[in-house]
């Protein structure tokens, strides 16, 4: 059962974004269907959920309950109940499809190789998309389904630099077509130095180059996180009194910057990580101008409440773009705390144990430290919605396996042992014959 929910959830991110009907207020789309069944699977095996639990469960649960009092204070207790299932739904749907079945190095290997293969046989469509101006899948998405549901800025010369289109592929905006590519990058660009076959590199050329298509900012700067934090688990076990120095020099520098500098730390940080200077500047302008909102809603937040603003901005649109500034924004600070502590926890504890798994291992718990803690950093400049969101939680929930690290090696210890027992016994068997 849980097998198949997994199939179907993967096979759910791939269906295009216009394919979805409406529940009264609520938009109901596959992947938020699977979700629902993988919550439905988690409660009924409450035992199981509850003997593998830590640190990072409690956490999700408190922030869900908290969302829950959140929608309650705003919108009323209907508003909550239907908001918060989605939210439930998305969060502890995903984390606990990924904590329950992502249980072995084998099946860590599975989702992220199925991931790759399938990003890169959308490499094709990526490219005539970007080259002839033609949202083709979209369109014949459209003609099915009736739905057009795409931002219509989306075909305007605003998504057009020099002469490309940035690609969306089957996803709703570029930035979320590239983070989803950024976040399996890690693992297919070890995965390719491993095997040396030529498949992987086809694959890791198919991702590279549809990042590129993309033209946003967010998958480059998640390359860019990437190697910093290669280079930071590389040398983790042996300088963590140096990285843990630095981390709080890092911290009193931003201090220091945010006291000095009429931006802001943030908006010192946005204006040099995004591309397009517009764009930063709207960013800068969304962390200003919910300051005071977030400052006299501090406990439980706005909820869907649309943020203050000066007249002159109501041409930006309300959306918010960063992940973090919208959960505290909408949420409160405490939701904030829960989810950051939640995710930092994962990240350092995984880190922690890196260095005690075998070689066979290390690389795919490597992997996942880069794309989630890269993913944690570019939140403060993306906001991860729709199939984005599910699959933050999701890629949380993944590494749990990697608790287990004396089991995983005991048994690639056994297979390497039989395999060269075989490699004897066959050695043997040949100078017999001879």
């Amino acid at each position: 059962m849980l097998r198949v929910i997994a199939i179907l959830f993967v096979i759910s991110i791939f269906i295009p974004v216009e394919f979805y009907t409406m529940l009264g207020s609520v938009r109901i789309e596959a992947y938020r269907v699977v979700l629902g069944l993988a919550l439905l699977y988690a409660v009924f095996n409450f035992r199981q959920v509850l003997q593998d639990a830590d640190l990072v469960d409690i956490l999700l649960v408190a922030l869900t309950a908290l969302v829950f009092a959140s929608f309650w204070a705003n919108h009323g207790i209907q508003k909550a109940v239907e908001s918060t299932g989605i939210f439930a739904i998305e969060t502890l749907g995903a984390f606990y499809l990924a904590r329950l079945f992502i249980n072995s190095p084998q099946r860590f290997y599975w989702f992220n190789q199925i991931f790759i293969t399938v990003l890169a046989l959308l490499t094709a469509f990526t490219l005539y998309e970007a080259f002839t101006q033609h949202r083709v899948l979209h369109e014949i998405a459209e003609k099915i389904t009736g739905h057009q549901a795409l931002d219509p800025r989306l075909y305007t010369h605003y998504y057009i630099r020099g002469g490309i289109m940035r690609a969306t592929s089957l996803f709703a905006h570029p930035i979320l077509y590239g983070t989803l590519l950024a976040m399996f990058f890690p693992f297919a660009v070890l995965l390719a130095w491993r095997s040396h076959r030529l498949g992987t590199w086809a694959s890791l050329g198919g991702l590279v180059t549809s990042m590129v298509l993309t033209l946003s900012s967010a998958p480059l700067l998640s390359i860019i996180f990437q190697t910093l934090i290669g280079i930071l688990a590389t040398f983790w076990h042996n300088a963590r009194k140096f990285w843990v120095s630095l981390f709080f020099g890092g911290l009193a520098t931003a201090m220091l910057i945010e006291a000095m500098s009429n931006r802001g730390f943030f908006g010192v940080l946005i204006s040099y990580l995004t591309f397009n200077p517009n764009t930063g500047y709207f960013r800068i302008l969304q962390w200003q101008y919910t300051a005071d909102d977030i400052a006299d809603n501090l406990t439980l937040g706005i909820g869907h409440h649309d943020w203050t603003r000066p007249y002159w901005m109501e041409w930006m649109g309300n959306s918010i773009d960063s992940f973090w500034l919208l959960l505290i924004l909408q949420h409160g600070l405490f939701a904030l705390i829960l989810l950051l502590a939640a995710c930092l926890y994962a990240a350092f504890h995984t880190l922690n144990l890196a260095h005690r798994h075998c070689g066979q291992h290390r690389w795919m718990v490597t992997a996942w430290i880069l794309s989630f803690m890269s993913l944690i950093l570019i939140g403060f400049t993306v906001d991860y919605f729709g199939k984005l969101h599910p699959l933050f939680f999701f890629m949380l929930g993944a590494i749990s396996w990697a608790r287990d690290y004396p089991q995983w090696n005991r048994q690639a210890e056994e297979l390497a042992s039989s395999g060269d027992s075989s490699n004897t016994v066959n050695r043997d068997d040949r100078e017999t014959t001879a």
